[in-house]
């Protein structure tokens, strides 16, 4: 082996030193600011014209409910279509509708029933253009880069979320809601761009596959190792949405504060999640993805446990970090192992199945949690989530073993055709 290639083996993962993923990460962020910016302003929109907590509430579950009821159409889009394609369509119609609710609010026509339902639509654009997104990624880092390329997709997300809460509350401070409306409209104009310039050879259209997602799902089915992947997801990611509807109720009775203060708690997790996503890629150099995967899910538990014992703001904030930190290095791990363990033309319907364990099923988990908060009390149902991560450890081996024939075969999925798993660009 050569020097240079020496080198380049041992050099430490960075995403960002390829052309592809800058472009890539930087039209994400932008456009995923402006979504957060829409989200709240929305709700404060509503909740100033209506005095409604419920019609916020419905804002909600129009917003993340096409996650759940279009996912995986989204996923056999992205399998059958130009992936790039379908990104900028979608975010092209999402701009569209922005563009609807600014001119009605500018016009004093936008109220409560149009602006839901124009979250619904923008609901239903992401949750056909997320999978896209998602699969597109290995056509944009190389296979070396791509765990580190999804932690940083994860800081993208906590990015966006904060520097979209932050720009709503700087633009209503001195403007109208019309023109928070109208800067989300603008910045679907950056993933268009951006995914325009991208240089990647990722059309998936294999007429076997067209027009049915059972495909798809036959393959998840048939794969223990997706089927891991996607449970241990939805099993952390339930402690998680625990964490945050019960965060409330934690700090006005066992910690004596004001509800108001649970944005403390929040504040943790997202600062531990926010250290993991940086210290994700050195730690991926010196251990291995099970060993990491075990620490993750036994300090996820460990801090719910401590959040259960919690009796002031200082120890919450404290237990909250690692459950933070565990989170953002098992989904990198799990969603990097599932388009390694996938076929190339099945990679958007896998995804959608990500997304529906990450995203669709976030109300089932926290009205879950809510009900049975209002049967037992929090510190018992806090305890009660503890199980999940705890759970999730049953499905490392299987995902372990999985990657390593992966690896064994070239990256190639036990069971795919060559033809299926064609090895994407990944740029420069």
């Amino acid at each position: 082996m050569s020097a240079v290639n020496s080198k380049a083996l041992n050099r430490p993962p960075n995403p960002f030193r390829t052309r592809n993923f800058r472009l890539y990460w930087s039209g994400g962020l932008l456009s995923n600011i402006g979504t957060w910016l829409q989200n709240v302003t929305g709700s404060v929109y509503i909740l100033d014209h209506t005095h409604s907590t419920l019609l916020v509430g419905l804002l909600n579950v129009a917003t993340f409910a096409p996650i759940f009821l279009f996912s995986i159409v989204g996923g056999m889009i992205a399998d059958r279509f130009d992936r790039r394609a379908v990104i900028i369509v979608t975010q092209l119609l999402s701009a569209a509708v922005a563009t609807v609710i600014t001119v009605a609010a500018a016009t004093g026509r936008l109220n409560a029933p149009i602006l839901i339902a124009m979250a619904f639509l923008l609901g239903t654009s992401y949750s056909i253009s997320k999978p896209a997104f998602q699969a597109m990624l290995p056509a944009v880092v190389p296979r070396s880069d791509l765990a580190h390329a999804t932690a940083m997709n994860s800081l993208q997300f906590n990015i966006g979320q904060l520097g979209g809460a932050i720009l709503s509350a700087s633009i209503l401070a001195v403007a109208n809601p019309t023109w928070a409306f109208g800067v989300n409209a603008a910045s679907f104009v950056a993933p268009v761009v951006s995914t325009a310039l991208l240089r990647v050879n990722d059309q998936v259209r294999t007429s076997a596959l067209k027009g049915s997602g059972r495909e798809g799902l036959r393959f998840a089915l048939g794969s223990p190792a997706i089927l891991a992947i996607l449970g241990a997801v939805a099993l952390s990611n339930a402690s998680v949405e625990c964490l945050r509807t019960l965060a409330p109720s934690l700090t006005s009775g066992s910690m004596h504060l004001d509800a108001d203060s649970a944005g403390l708690l929040v504040m943790g997790y997202s600062a531990g999640g926010t250290a993991g996503i940086f210290a994700f890629g050195a730690l991926s150099r010196r251990f291995s993805s099970n060993k990491l995967l075990v620490a993750a899910f036994l300090m996820q538990a460990l801090g719910m446990v401590g959040l259960a014992l919690s009796r002031n703001v200082v120890m919450g904030i404290a237990v909250t970090i690692p459950v933070g930190l565990a989170f953002a290095f098992n989904i990198p791990i799990l969603s990097s192992g599932l388009l390694v363990l996938s076929p190339v033309a099945l990679q958007g319907r896998v995804m959608s199945f990500f997304s529906m364990s990450m995203f669709g099923l976030r109300p089932l988990f926290s009205l879950t949690a809510g009900g049975l908060a209002s049967v037992v009390s929090p510190t018992v149902v806090i305890l009660i989530f503890v199980l999940f991560p705890i759970i999730a450890l049953r499905f490392v081996g299987a995902t372990g073993r999985a990657m390593s024939v992966a690896r064994s075969n070239g990256g190639t999925p036990a069971g795919a055709t060559a033809s299926a798993t064609p090895v994407p660009n990944a740029g420069g």
